[in-house]
């Protein structure tokens, strides 16, 4: 059984400057054709058992709760996590309300920061205000677990800045965070209009501060990007992590089937002709194995030696030996596992880029 599936809805009311998702502005000469497609898509695969479901984007909280509804109803209805990804402005008290009423348990809500100028320089469409009263409507719900994305490292944004967005985080009570440094990607908005990257050693700082005030706020640091109270780990992002199986429905998602990853195509236009298209991506099983170790390797629970050598038909501790000797300060080995200690979480690309040299 596939455990999992993600549904990528692409529509968008304005494009953020950070951004290089595939995304839309929402067209309605397009929708209809696309809504149609995709439910195709999804009804192929006749799901009737599924553990983790997540609309991402895009931004799904867009959709009107009829077209919700009849994309939601494609799936079975019992579903231990069900999260939607929302933004402030789209999401009132009457769409979190049916949102409940459909079995949507986690939101997933794109607040970036507290600060009405950083904001601004997002091109984000809503306030900081605006945020704070729908993260008040979460709670007072029936949503059962919710999550925030912040960004760090913006164009101008001091370390006082980010203090304030952590401080406001910890006084809304939020049970789980996603914080991400800003990367700038080549066809972003930022990307096209030369906005250069953070200073990497204010980077470095910044992180080394939201890990340590969360933490101290009782907060577990169990993915690289990833906070949360004790029992609100995303289920859904640790069938990626943990290297399972997913569905990837929509134009521009990807899945996994077999351990097959697929991408479908990017473009709206072919989507709504063609369907999804799949490309299939041709991996050696060392391949999908080093991609194994990529994921686990992000997370506080890291990788399962005997299960990986297993799946994978090698030695984990032998083929890596000279990595493993190598960072052996920065490893932690507790009964089958191995995983990383924060300051080998610090240097995780550098460690990773070893792991793959090894033929």
């Amino acid at each position: 059984m596939v455990p999992s599936a993600y549904v990528h809805i692409p529509f968008c009311d304005s494009i953020c400057a950070y951004c290089d998702f595939v995304r839309i502005q929402k067209n309605e000469s397009f929708f209809s054709s696309w809504k149609e497609k995709l439910i195709q898509e999804i009804q192929e695969y006749k799901i009737s058992s599924l553990h983790t479901l997540y609309f991402g984007g895009g931004t799904p909280s867009l959709l009107s709760v009829d077209d919700f509804v009849s994309i939601r109803n494609c799936f079975p209805k019992d579903i231990e996590e069900f999260t939607v990804e929302c933004n402030p402005e789209s999401l009132d008290e009457d769409k979190l309300n049916a949102y409940v009423a459909l079995g949507v348990n986690r939101i997933s809500l794109g607040v970036q920061s507290f600060k009405d100028d950083l904001l601004k320089v997002c091109r984000r469409t809503h306030t900081a205000s605006q945020a704070i009263s729908v993260i008040e409507n979460i709670k007072k719900s029936s949503i059962s677990t919710f999550s925030i994305d912040l960004i760090f490292g913006l164009p101008n944004q001091t370390m006082e800045d980010v203090k304030k967005d952590i401080s406001t985080f910890l006084s809304l009570d939020i049970p789980h965070l996603s914080i991400y440094s800003l990367q700038i990607e080549e066809n972003s908005i930022f990307g096209k209009t030369g906005v250069e990257s953070c200073d990497s050693d204010l980077e470095a700082d910044m992180f080394e501060y939201i890990t340590k005030t969360l933490e101290a706020a009782g907060y577990i640091h169990y993915e690289i990007s990833s906070f949360c109270k004790p029992g609100h780990y995303s289920k859904h992002n640790l069938a990626y992590w943990q290297d399972k199986d997913f569905y990837g429905f929509g134009c521009g998602a990807s899945g996994r089937i077999n351990g097959i990853r697929y991408d479908n195509t990017t473009s709206l236009k072919e989507y709504c002709s063609n369907g999804p298209c799949p490309v299939y991506i041709d991996e050696t099983l060392a391949e999908r194995g080093m991609d194994a170790i990529m994921m686990a390797l992000r997370t506080k629970f890291g990788l399962n030696i005997r299960e990986w050598n297993l799946k994978y038909q090698s030695d984990f501790k032998e083929h890596y030996a000279q990595v493993l000797d190598k960072y052996r300060e920065y490893f932690c080995f507790e009964g089958e596992c191995i995983y990383l200690k924060d300051a080998g979480l610090e240097i995780l690309n550098t460690i990773l880029v070893d792991f793959m040299l090894i033929e």
